[in-house]
């Protein structure tokens, strides 16, 4: 598992793949690949959407199309230029992959792919702080009843194969 690192070239902001790899003189990043350049609206508004009557996957595209909508997306998901196709898991600027950097984290290919793909592991603790994890790095920031949703939907449906599967 890796994590998104920025770099500044030139003034302009991109960004990589990256995971730490320890050797004998100590740790070292190791490029995995490269995301795309980073751009950043800003926020307009604070909205919220409404996801007690859905399941998970449905959530997490409501919350990310009510967060670009809050930073200025329209409603097809366009903003200069950049397009987001949520159902492929493409962000794009002039065919070229692009990352978007939101509240603290950045939405990219890999992030919603992380996110439409989450396995819970451990017990609820742990599988708490995967799924804020994964909801962080690809900046949306939920209040806490909205989290408690999200987590019991994805939690409880994890429990229900993993009981199948006894």
């Amino acid at each position: 598992m890796g994590f998104i690192r920025i770099k500044t070239i030139k003034g302009k902001e991109y960004a990589y793949l990256v995971s730490n790899k320890w050797t004998i003189n100590g740790p070292r990043q190791n490029v995995k690949g490269y995301l795309g350049r980073v751009l950043k609206p800003s926020c307009k508004r604070q909205e919220k959407t409404d996801i007690s009557n859905s399941e998970f996957k449905e959530s997490i595209i409501s919350l990310i199309t009510q967060e670009l909508i809050n930073h200025g997306f329209n409603e097809k998901l366009n903003w200069n230029n950049t397009k987001v196709d949520l159902e492929n898991r493409r962000i794009i600027n002039n065919n070229k992959n692009i990352v978007i950097g939101v509240n603290d984290g950045y939405l990219c290919t890999y992030t919603l792919n992380n996110l439409m793909t989450l396995r819970l592991k451990g017990y609820d603790e742990q599988a708490g702080i995967q799924l804020a994890t994964a909801l962080i790095d690809a900046g949306l920031k939920l209040d806490k009843e909205t989290f408690i949703q999200l987590f019991e939907k994805i939690y409880k449906g994890n429990n229900k194969t993993n009981e199948k599967d006894e």
